[in-house]
Order: C-alpha cells, then structure tokens, then sequence
C-alpha cells in the first residue's frame, strides 16, 4: 500500500524542510513554515515488494495419486544437480506392486492357455475340413462312376440278358416246332409236346422280364440313382461350406481370445511398469543447483505447509532452485494508483539486506487484474506488478523473499510550483494553505496538482516566494473547533491569524 505520510518520510520532509527554508518567526506564534519554489517535480510511486529469482527450477510430486512426504531437506539448503531433496512412502507404491504383478503373471497364464486352445482349434478345424473335402469328393465320384460306369454296366448286362433270353426263346421255339412236327410224323408223343410248349412259355416270360428290366433300368433307376447321387455331393458341398465356415468361426473367436489375452497382458505389465516407474519418483533429485526455497501454497493452511508427513496431490508444487544472479521484484501496487504506472517505467530499489545501497531497474509487468486478500485484505485491491533488478551485484547474497523498498519513477513535471505536502490540507471541501505574511498567518485557498510523498504542485492560489505553514492541518483543524488528530490530547493547536 502507498505510503503518503508515514512517520519516518513526515520526520524526513521536516528536517528537510528545515535545512533547506529555515525557521522564519512572525506574530506571536513560532511558525515553522516553507518557501514555495519552482523545480521539477519527480511523480513517483512507492511501495513495498518482495525478491524473487527471474529464473527458478521448481521440484514436483510426480507420485500419480499423490504421496506422504517423509523427508526433505532444511529450507535454505544448497544443493547440486541430482542431489536427494525429498523422499516419499513408498509403502502403499510398493504393495500396489506386488498386486499388479499376481494380476500380469495371471493375465500371462491366460494367454498361454489362450495360444494353445487356438493351435488345438486350428488342428480340429483342418481335420473337420479334410473330412468333409473327403465327403464330398467321394459323392462326386459316386456319381461320375454311376454316370460313366455302373449305368453302362447295368445296362450292357440288362442288353446280353435280353439277348441271352430271346436267343433261348428262339431255340425253344425252334425246338417246339420241331417237336411238333415229330408228333405229326408219329414220332412224339403228345405229351412230349407239352412239355415243350411250357418250356417256351417259360422263356418268353424270361424275354418279357429282361425287357422289363431293361426299360426300368432306362427310365427309372437311371433317374433315381442320378437324382440321389446328385443330391449326395450337392449335400457333401454344403457340409464342406458349412464345416468351413464354423471352423474359421471357431479359429477367429481362439484368435480374439488370444487377441484379448494378449492386450490383457500388456496392459498389466505397462501398469507394472508405471508403478514400478514410480518407486523412482518417490526420490526427488534437484533438476539444477541452487537453494531449496519451499513452495508456500496455503500459508495460512499448516496442513498444506512443505514438512515432514504431509499428504501431497499429484504434480503439487514442492520447492523451487532460484537463480540467485538474477532477481525481480514483486510488489502489490494500490488501485488508486495503478494507472501511473507503466510498463518500461524506471525503478529504484533500497533492499533491506544492503543498507545505504540504491539499486535500479524497471517495470517489465503490470497484473491487467487485480488481486485481493478475501477477508484479510478488507476488499483492498492491488495489482501484482514486477520490477527488474539491472545491477544487482554478483555477492550481494540476497534471497528470494527478502524486502524491498521500490520507487518506481512515473514522470517529472518541469518548473513546477511545490510546497511540502503538510503545507495543504482540505477544509471545506477545498485545498488550503497558510501562508505567512505581514507578521501573521492567512488563510489562503489553492488548486493543487500532482505530488510525491515529499511535495505537492500547487497550480494556483500561491506564488514563488510565499512561506507556507507546515502545520496545515493543525490550523484547519483549529478554526473548525476540532481537535486535530495528528496531535496527542495535551497538545493544542496554534491559534490561526489572519
């Protein structure tokens, strides 16, 4: 916060004002007063701030879920690149492991037993397949024999039966005329002839049953046993189509069994992996040199405070390494006066570690938005702003954290007319100043300008030359019949003249 009128710079401005303008007396009343003059006028804006490292390296819990913290090196420590910072439990990490590694040697065992399964399945369906490739090759030939074989066969045997049997019929035909004509010549019997009258008969029937046969054979059987064949391989095509099908249905489903098992396994033994890969995050090496300085996320919260036994989340912020040769500084502008202050600005910084030693720099940010302490900081609004540091000297040994007091240059205004600020104070809802004149004080109203913590412009109302009153706000204070509260309860204010 700006700090127009604090006890120190108000004992500074009276000295000064002492040195410089003297102790001119008039009336009854001692006056301390001082001489209006004409100079530049440097417009500043001041403040408090903090040192922060323009680089730093920040260590991180890079535990996945989080982890207990169990040591860490005193804040403040030097350390080198790869030095042991922090360690984390490694106790739930390490019984995670041990459950993973059932869980991928049982995923490993599945996928053995899923690898043969599918090597039987694949023998089982190359035999399926034979057997019906096997089928429907001999229907096919069964048939190709019928056709070009065992028809013609059939009926070249039904043709010589036939032929056989009319053959035997004309012989006994034959006979039987010769027998008859033996009977009319006296030589046979009568019943001789009968005899060979039935034994045509006999071979007639066997003529007619041959011929039968024959065009049954021709028109019947033929058909029917082509028909039966045919339906025979078309059905051995069908089985082969279905066995095929089902046999590569079977193998896919052993392949996708194998697949998942398979996948099943690596991702168990990548989560191995990883929290295998975690026990080596539970030890945090520094990533560079430099000091640790801890992470201060919730001061005000000792359960999230860096220590021993505290519970951290994943990717938290844990300690940084600030480079130490070179340093910024961070303040907290007021929002009455942000709007002085841009970036480019010059800066000069007094740190409390080096005493008597102004350093210098410049504005490099200004917060667009402001930021606000909640309940601590009343709805105060100030704007994170950060000033570099152009000479810090190489041993200056300074650390992030440590004080700074900033004057960041806004402009100066050229021969402008100025008066120590406690020379105007408000009355009325107007300016005033005192001035001391024909051995008295008047009253004197004024339009001011801008000011610093030392000086303010006064643009009107006074000349170069006037001797101003320092106790501005006593006398107004005074003419009102109101105790002025910059005095204690025994003191009274001087009595105003005109």
């Amino acid at each position: 916060m700006v700090r127009w009128a604090a006890a120190a710079g108000l004992l500074a401005a009276v000295v000064w004002v002492v040195v410089t303008w003297g102790l001119p007396r008039g009336g009854r009343d001692d006056v301390l007063t001082a001489t209006a003059t004409r100079g530049d006028l440097p417009i500043a804006v001041s403040d408090k701030g903090e040192l922060e490292s323009t680089e730093s390296i920040m260590g991180r819990c890079e535990v996945e879920g989080g982890g207990k913290l169990v040591s860490i090196v005193p804040e403040g420590t030097a350390v080198k690149k790869g030095d042991l910072v922090a360690k984390f439990d490694t106790d739930v990490l390490q019984k995670g492991i041990n459950e993973q590694e059932v869980k991928w040697e049982t995923a490993e065992g599945k996928l053995k037993a899923a690898r043969s399964e599918l090597e039987v399945q694949k023998n089982k369906a190359e035999g399926e397949i034979a057997k019906a490739e096997l089928t429907l090759t001999l229907a096919r030939l069964d048939r190709e024999a019928y056709e070009k074989g065992e028809f013609q066969a059939l009926l070249d045997s039904k043709k010589s039966t036939l032929e056989l049997g009319k053959k035997d019929l004309k012989e006994a035909e034959d006979g039987l005329d010769f027998s008859r004509g033996m009977v009319k010549k006296g030589f046979y019997q009568q019943e001789q002839l009968r005899s060979k009258e039935l034994f045509v008969e006999g071979k007639r029937a066997t003529v007619r049953q041959a011929e039968t046969d024959l065009r049954v054979l021709q028109d019947f059987t033929k058909k029917k046993q082509e028909t039966k064949l045919a339906a025979e391989a078309k059905d051995a095509e069908r089985n082969l189509d279905r066995t095929r099908k089902s046999q590569d249905a079977a193998n896919e489903k052993a392949d996708n069994e194998v697949k998942a098992a398979k996948k099943t396994a690596e991702i168990e033994k990548k989560q191995l992996e990883r929290l295998k890969a975690q026990l080596d995050q539970c030890e945090v090496k520094a990533p560079g040199d430099g000091i640790v300085i801890y992470v201060k996320f919730r001061p005000w919260d000792d359960s999230a405070t860096i220590k021993p036994g505290a519970q951290l989340y994943f990717q938290q912020p844990i300690f940084n390494l600030p480079d130490l040769g070179r340093m910024k500084v961070k303040l907290k502008v007021h929002e009455s006066v942000v709007k002085k202050v841009k970036v480019g600005l010059p800066a000069t910084m007094k740190v409390d570690a080096l005493p008597g030693q102004v350093l210098h720099g410049k504005v490099v940010s200004v917060a667009t938005l402001a930021q606000s302490d909640n309940w601590r900081g009343g709805g105060v609004k100030e704007y994170e702003t950060v000033v570099s540091i152009d000479d810090l000297p190489a041993d200056a040994g300074l650390r992030p954290g440590m004080s700074a007091e900033v004057r960041i240059l806004v402009k100066t205004i050229p021969n402008a007319l100025t008066v120590p600020v406690q020379a105007v104070t408000e009355a009325g809802g107007k300016h005033v100043c005192y001035v001391a004149a024909g051995g008295g004080v008047e009253r004197r109203e004024v339009t001011i300008g801008d000011g610093n913590d030392q000086l303010v412009q006064v643009t009107d109302g006074l000349a170069e030359g006037d001797k101003v009153a320092l106790d501005a706000r006593s006398r107004a204070a005074a003419e009102l019949g109101t105790p002025d509260p910059g005095k204690k309860p025994d003191e009274k204010a001087a009595p105003a003249q005109k």
